[in-house]
This record gives C-alpha cells, structure tokens and sequence, in this order.
C-alpha cells in the first residue's frame, strides 16, 4: 500500500491552518459563500489541502506541495488561484474518482474538481443541500464547460432584475411600502392583562450603537458592557406615553449634536450613555423571555403567567390561530384585532443622501400590515404560502430550537407584508424560468439543453429568494450594530422582539436586489474556478448509510465532514428554505377546482418516486439523517434521534464508505468535537464497524484564530483531520498501547505548542496522535467485557488519559518515572492549556471541563473538595493566584480564597503545597524558607515531593509574564535546582 503525502510528517499543517484562518476572516471569505446562509462550511485550503495530500505520494516535497497548493507565501488565501499540480503528477489527479458522502456547502468536492480529480461525486440527504450543492458544483461546470459561464452570471443578473421591476410594479405591493424606507424594525404588542392596554415589547431600544473603540479601553469595561471612544453612530428608541397608547419616540444623538461622530462612554447593560458631561438613559427592555416576564410600558405592572403559561406565549399563540381564522373566512378583521397580540412596526429606517435616518412608525405604516392582510386572504388556498407545519417536537435538543407553543405552521414566522412579498416573489420567480426556457427554444436551443439553462437561472433566483426570507422575517433580529442578524443566525428558531422587515428593492445587506449581486460575484468565483477542469461531476439525493444510488462503484477516495453528533439538526432548520425552494422551483397546476405545486425542476428533490409532493424535510429525512436529536423520538419512536441512534448510523455510513472504497482507498474525515461521546461514536463507525485504522492524523485550524468568543472555552477552531486505511490486524493490552502512545505523542504535542496551539485544540490535536496508536490492533484487550464498555472504557480510561500525560510530559519538566496525581494534572493542564483574561483567573465552560476531567482522571467532586477549583454559574473558575505584577500579595489572597492557613497547615494535595512553598519563597530568606520546605517536607512527604515536580513543569509552561511563573521560580531557586527556560522563550528563538 502505497504512502500518501497526507501521511508523512512533511505534511504542512502549519501552513494550511494559517492560511484556513485566514479564508475564515471577513476579508478571506470565498466570494460563493455570501450566496446563502450554510451553518458549517470548512475552508476551502484546507479541502485543497487535504485531498492533494491524500492522493500526492510522500516522496514530493514540502515544497513542491505547498506551491502546486498555493500554499507559497500565505500573505492572501490560496483559494482565490486554482491550483497548479506539475505535469509529472497530473494524471495521478485526472485517474482518481472522489466520494464525499456528507458534502454540506461543497468545500470538499468544489476542491476536488479544482485539482482536476476524473470524477467527483457528492452526495446529500436532504433536497436543500443537494439544491445548493447543484448550484455551486454541477451548474457552474455545466455552463463552464459549454461556455456559457459568462452568459450564466450576466442572465442571472438581468433576470433578477426584472424580477424585482415586475415586483415594484405590481399593484398589491406598490402601495405597502415607502419610496425612500429601506427597513422597518418592528415588534409585538400585547393587550396587557392588568390594564387591559396594549403595550409593546421591546427586547433592546437600541437602534444604532457602531463605534470606534479607544485604545485605552480595558478588557473589563468590555465585559461589564463599557465602551468609550469615538462613536459613528448611536440611536435609541423611547417610549412616549400618549393617553392610553404608547409611541415611539427616538433619540439620535448624532443629529441631536449635530455631528458625524461621538465622544461617549456608553454603558450598554445599565443603558447610560456619557457627552460632554451630559448623561442620557436609554430604556431597559420590558421583555425577558428566558424569565418568561414583561412589563407593561402604561400601567408598570409585571406581566407573568396566567393560569400556569405565561401570558406572553398564550397571547402570540392566539394571535396564530386567529390569523389563520381571519385568513380562511372564520373571523373578521375587526375581531382578528382584537386579539391580545399582534405584530407592529415601530420605527422604519431612511436612507437618504447616503446616510441612515431613523423616524418613528406612524399609524399609516402599520396600516400597510393590515392591507396586506386582507391581500393574503383573497389568496388563501393559493399553494405558494406555505402552511406546512413547523416540526412540533421542536423545543429540546441541541441546535434544535422552535417555539412551537406559539407557531406550527412555516408561514406563521412572517408579517402579512413580508409574506405577501415573498409568494409574489415566488410566482415571479417561477414566470422568469418559463421566460429563460421560451427565449432558449426561440433562439434554436434544443429543449433539454433549454430546460436545463433555465434550471440553473431559475435555482439562483430561488436562492436569492430564500436568503432574502433570511433576513427579513419575525425572527430575523434588528441588530444596533448594522450588521443584521438573520433568521437562522442562532442555530435555532426563536421568537424575537425586534425584527426586520426589508424592501426587497433597496441595496441593503439582505435584501433581494443586495442578493443578486452577491449571487452575480459568487457564480462568477465559481464559473471562474472550475473553469477548464477535467473533472466530472454528480451530486446525488442519497443516503449515506446506504450510497445506493452508486451501487457497486469503487471510489480511491473518499474525503468527508461527518456529522458531530448533535451539531446542527439540518433536516428541521433548513426546511426554512425548503418550503420557499419547492415552491420556486416546481410548477403549479389546477386539478378539479385545485392548484396544486407540480414537478418542474429537481422533481426529485422535491416530490417522491410516486410523484406526490414531500411536504416538509423533517417528516421524510429527519429519522435517516446522521444525527443527534433527542426529541425526535417524540414524532417517530424507536428512540430515533438518540445517542445510540446516532452511532449505528454513523456507523453504517462508515461501513457503506468502506465498501465503496478500492482496496488501496483511503477515507479521510474532518472531525471537530470535545465530548468523549462523541469520539466513542467515531471509534465505533471507523473502527469497530468498518474496521478501520488511523494512520495519521493532523489538527487542522478551521475558524478564525482571533476568534476571541473562544478563549477558554471548547469552541474549537481545530479539526481533526484522520486518515483512514483498512488493515486493523491482532491484539495488545490496553496498558501497554497507552504507554506507547504517551512517548510518541508527547513529541508530538510538543511540536503543536510550538506551532501556537493552545487549550482545547492542543487536546484534540493530540487526541488525533493518540487514536493513531490505539486503533492499529483489532483488538485493544483490558477495557471492558461488550464492546460498547471496550470503546468506553478505551476513551475514558485510556484515550483521553493518554492525551493528558503526553501534553504534560511535552512540557519537557517531568522526570519520566514521574506520575503525577489526578488533581496535580489537572492544575498543570489547566493553567498551561488555558489563556487568562488580565483580569481575571482562568475560567472554564463544561465541555472544557469535561475534557480535562477525563483525561486527568480526576472527579469534580474531589477538585472542589481539596480547593482547586470553585464554581460561579455555569463557569468553573481555577484557584490560582490572580492577575497582577505582586506575587506575595496574590498568593495570600489565594490561600486565604482556598482555606488555607499558614500558621499550622493541613495540606489536603499537592496544590496546597505548592501555594505554600510559592508564598515562602517570595517572602523569606532562603534560610528560613528552606527550614519551612524541611518541616513541611516531613509532615507530606508525597506532596511536598510533588509539589516541586509540578513547579518544574509551571517554571517550563507558563508565560513570562505570570505572577505563579515567577513564584515557582522563587521557589526552585531557593531550593538550588535548575529548571528549563520557558517554552514561550524557546518557541520564539526557535522561531527566530
């Protein structure tokens, strides 16, 4: 079996994760991925990357690799030039058929056919994807290869545009919308329950609050909400209280101080804003969802629950159920405003001479929601608005958030305007692809050829229009940085009190005729990159527990991101595109007195092999997709959705890749999670059920490395990125492949934190070395009697243990007969692996805790116990010394934080010792200090001892500048023993 480059220790991970990082940045970003929301799209380097180097063999140079990558010289990013592979290799590219079974967004298979693979097949379960996979691999190659890429970007561009000048004239809609209003932010209104008024509910009154922040702003103003510094813009609504209505007033300070920019310091969470000694208030919200309660802005008075629910959600709900009365000829308009809730536009935004102006919503303007409802009622029955119900299990589960106690019905999630513009803008849509195909046949096309040209105009305009509902729905936020928050931005769907209402018209972010020239720049990138490549390409509606759509093909390699188990519900969250895509994209005929949608375009991603319509995604395709949802068990038993569940389907999938791949094949996974469960699951598919071994493995980074959400957190910006061969043969003891691992893998680890890998992605990179070790037997005997206890047992007592003691022997500071307790590894791996705010002790969220937990084989129980660790919310803090420049000072304060007297000390572990000796060290003489060392030496021996072996470590690890850097270094020089120059200072001459 032949070598691969990926294989080798040439492979430059370094450099393909800079250069990710990068494309991952705003600046980087490919051009196509502002074509339409996708929740996880891995960068294209490292796609490019990986799959050269699963088919390049060893013997190319690092060199040689990184130019044919572009990877040279990572001042840009590479994906913006194709590839260049030398002629000697470009057969090796041209020969090999590719498989990514989980194709996502296309990152993977796009990349492919920029190497110029022979053939590239990507398969997806659900029709959106397979959609959006259509338009951003098979079209663009289509047209480029008949030369019609240009044409393509130029007729999308044009018939967009008469989309949207067919839907400025259209009569329903001329009238509903503003000439110069680009947004109207709105909200809900409730009839109070105590006052009987009804009062609005306002989740942030902020309008605008951009700003240039001065350098002298400090970390922990930012967290409290503090920003001062020069100000572009801030704007607030407040409410103006008018007999037994409240109006909106609204409060722009540029204006008012008739300025372009501020000097303020604005403090966002008490709502104070400080100019030139002025001091302004702008109102708190009166709604809290979480708390579930709300005030009412004319009588005060706390709106909770009523009869056990609270009247917030009772009142929205009702407000459904009578829209759909009101819109089906049950209820008048005036008994349909009567309800208790009700949607109302606040404030609407201007664009005039380039700038924002904010004005007040008037009575006229909500007016126009109303004429738009009895618009829709005329229409109801009209098979464009979708009444498809919304999943009704919705509101557990990771990833799976819907309100489902207030809507069910997809429709519900808009304001009659925005719905009423989005089904125009279907029939519209749908009208341009039958025009596409007449102008096609009248130019002498043939008709397959005509069918399919105005398939792919057609596919781009849907697109437009389902990014469009993205941004401008009742659960898209109005967001005062002016950058708006769409739609599905949360990884959910949730009620919101300040929405977006967007004229499809105006060039705002979001709006259709904004959608079309981002489409026009996206399709031309694509056009551009697959330009004059070999490759043949399919993309498949298919199953990737089965790949029956490819029957016996053999593929050299397969290159996947498999699902991390409770990631993203894809199946439920994106039939918030689905039922706008059918609809565009499919035809509408009458049947006795009935429209209904018919086949036009993707018949099968939209209707079943009978020819009947799927209604919705999440009934067809929730229980086959490769994930974990708890709560689908409610809608279809058999613990679908489970944890369990989960694992046999990604195992399957792994035994249908295995079997579809040539025997000198390799699979290649992108994988990115911290919870052992998860890469038991892994073990589980690729091990166990398609009995395969890791023969290498990189840790990629995939996000943005300034991403500073993540500091301290298990938000991982790293991937594994394994290499999959078969060949599992014998056996050994578990044991014994632990203490192999740990002495390959510590060198390893070693070379990550030279590359700059910290935290949570140190762990997982390691984790990646490890899994190499233990999955080359078929068996690993010693963890467990069935083998679901042996993949546990081997991850929890042996796996993550291994990552842990290879990290901290990587430190370079340990004696290798020395074996550090549970609770002295979990100190050293948290202050090591964990940055620090300046002000503040290092903190950790539970995913990051569980990880080390684990892997130090320690319990929380006992951290707590013995002082180590407290708890403050959902974060658990680190007991150290603190911040600051002082150490004698810190470590007081710290003893004194952990209960420990200096007097006569009960030292409980070798923690305690080790802050003991520290304070000595830094406030005695070495005489006295080593008469003390000696007591206490005598009194626990096994912590005293361990105690200096641990600041060994620290002394090696920490950064210069910590306080505890400097006090174990205090201490070892009291105690005459050498110790290694820090690694940071080692990195950086290595470096050098």
């Amino acid at each position: 079996m032949d070598r691969r480059f990926i294989e080798s220790h040439q492979f430059p991970v370094d450099r393909v994760s800079e250069a990710s990082s990068k494309e991952k940045q705003g600046g980087g970003r490919p051009p196509y991925w502002e074509m339409v929301f996708w929740w996880t799209r891995k960068p294209l380097a490292s796609a490019r990357a990986v799959i050269a180097g699963a088919l390049l063999p060893d013997s190319i140079s690092r060199e040689e690799f990184m130019y044919a990558t572009r990877l040279s010289g990572v001042e840009g990013v590479p994906h913006r030039n194709n590839p260049f592979i030398p002629a000697r290799y470009s057969d090796i590219f041209r020969q090999a058929r590719l498989l990514d079974p989980f194709s996502g967004f296309g990152s993977i298979p796009l990349e492919a056919i920029r190497l110029g693979v022979g053939e590239v097949v990507a398969v997806e379960l659900l029709p959106v994807a397979y959609v959006f996979l259509k338009a951003v691999l098979e079209i663009p190659k289509w047209a480029s290869d008949r030369g019609l890429g240009e044409k393509l970007v130029e007729d999308v561009g044009e018939w967009g545009e008469w989309v949207l000048g067919q839907l400025r004239m259209d009569g329903d809609i001329q009238e509903l919308y503003d000439g110069d209003t680009a947004v109207y932010i709105g909200s809900w209104e409730i009839k109070c329950p105590h006052c009987g008024r009804y009062t609005p509910l306002i989740g942030n009154w902020w309008l605008a609050r951009t700003s240039r922040v001065s350098s002298e702003e400090s970390e922990s103003e930012e967290e409290e909400g503090v920003r001062k510094g020069l100000f572009q813009r801030l704007a607030w609504m407040e409410p103006v209280r008018q007999g037994d209505t409240v109006h909106i007033g609204v409060v722009d300070l540029n204006k008012e101080l008739g300025r372009t920019h501020v000097v303020a310091r604005v403090n966002s969470k008490q709502g104070l804003v400080e100019v030139e000694g002025r001091q302004y208030r702008v109102p708190r919200p009166n709604i809290d969802a979480r708390r579930e309660t709300a005030i009412c802005l004319l009588c005060n008075n706390q709106v909770g629950k009523v009869g056990g629910e609270w009247y917030v959600k009772t009142a929205l709900r009702e407000w459904n159920q009578n829209l759909e009365k009101y819109l089906s000829g049950q209820m008048t308009l005036r008994q349909l405003q009567d309800s208790r809730a009700m949607p109302r536009l606040l404030v609407k935004v201007k664009i005039v001479n380039g700038e924002l102006v904010f004005e007040p919503a008037t009575q006229q303007d909500n007016e126009k929601l109303w004429k738009a409802l009895e618009k829709l009622r005329q229409m109801w029955g009209d098979p464009d608005i979708p009444t498809e119900p919304i999943p009704p299990y919705g509101n557990i589960g990771a990833g799976l958030r819907f309100p489902v106690h207030i809507i069910n019905k997809w429709y519900q999630l808009f304001n009659p305007r925005q719905l009423l513009t989005l089904v125009k803008l279907v029939k519209l849509v749908r009208e341009a692809g039958r025009k596409v195909e007449e102008e096609k046949l009248r130019e002498g096309w043939d008709r397959e050829k005509a069918h399919k040209y105005a398939e792919a105009v057609t596919t781009y305009l849907a697109i437009a229009l389902v990014k469009y509902a993205n941004y401008s729905s009742l659960i898209a936020v109005w967001n005062p940085s002016l950058i708006m928050a769409y739609s599905l931005s949360m990884r959910g769907i949730a009620m919101v009190w300040n929405w977006d209402d967007m004229v499809p018209w105006i060039s705002w972010t979001g709006t259709y005729a904004r959608n079309l020239k981002t489409l026009e720049e996206g399709l031309s990138y694509l056009v551009s990159a697959v330009s004059g490549s070999p490759s043949r390409v399919r993309v498949l509606l298919d199953d990737a527990t089965t790949l029956s759509r490819l029957g016996d093909e053999k593929f050299d390699l397969i290159v996947t991101d498999p699902p991390y188990r409770d990631d993203i519900a894809y199946a439920e969250l994106s039939d918030f595109y689905y039922v706008w895509l059918k609809r565009a994209l499919s035809d509408v005929k009458e049947s006795f007195g009935v429209y209904r949608l018919s086949p036009r375009f993707y018949q099968e991603a939209f209707f079943d092999e009978a020819g009947n319509e799927v209604e919705t995604q999440w009934k067809r395709f929730a229980p086959r997709e490769v994930s974990e949802v708890a709560s689908r068990g409610k809608a279809f038993g058999s613990g679908v959705g489970s944890f369990e569940y989960f694992k046999r389907l990604l195992g399957e999938s792994f035994k249908a890749m295995a079997s579809r791949l040539r025997e000198d094949g390799a699979i290649v996974t992108f994988y990115a999670h911290t919870s052992p469960d998860a890469w038991e699951a892994l073990l589980e598919a690729g091990w166990l059920s398609a009995r395969m071994r890791i023969t290498a493995a990189h840790s990629i980074v995939t996000e943005s490395v300034q991403r500073v959400t993540a500091r301290g957190k298990a938000a991982l910006d790293t991937s594994i990125v394994a290499v999959w061969r078969r060949g599992v043969a014998g056996e050994a003891l578990a044991g014994e492949v632990y203490a192999k691992a740990v002495e390959l893998c510590k060198d390893f680890a070693f070379r990550a934190r030279g590359s700059g890998y910290r935290g949570p992605d140190l762990f997982v990179a390691t984790l990646g070395c490890v899994l190499s070790q233990f999955t080359q037997y078929e068996r690993v005997l010693g963890t467990g009697n069935s083998s679901r206890q042996g993949v546990q047992g081997l991850v929890e007592k042996y796996v993550y243990p291994a990552v842990a003691e290879a990290i901290a022997r990587s430190l370079g500071a340990l004696a290798p007969e020395t074996k550090l307790s549970p609770v002295a590894l979990f100190y050293l791996l948290s202050k090591t692996l964990l940055e620090r705010s300046r002000a503040a002790r290092r903190s950790m969220d539970r995913s990051t805790l569980n990880l080390f937990v684990i892997g130090t084989r320690s319990s929380l129980e006992e951290l707590e116990k013995l002082g180590v660790i407290d708890r403050d919310g959902d974060k658990v803090i680190l007991l150290e010394p603190g911040a600051g420049d002082d150490p004698k000072t810190l470590l007081k304060q710290l003893l004194a934080d952990r209960g420990v007297k200096l007097g006569q000390p009960t030292i409980r572990s070798s923690i305690d010792a080790l802050h003991i000796l520290e304070y000595l060290a830094v406030t005695q003489p070495r005489e006295d200090f080593l008469k003390g060392f000696k007591d206490l030496e005598s009194k626990f021996p096994q912590h005293i001892e361990e105690a200096v072996s641990l600041a060994k470590a620290l002394a090696s690890a920490l950064p210069e500048n910590e306080a505890e850097k400097k006090a174990v270094e205090a201490m070892l020089k009291a105690l005459g023993i050498q110790f290694k120059k820090g690694l940071e200072s080692f990195f950086k001459e290595v470096g050098k």
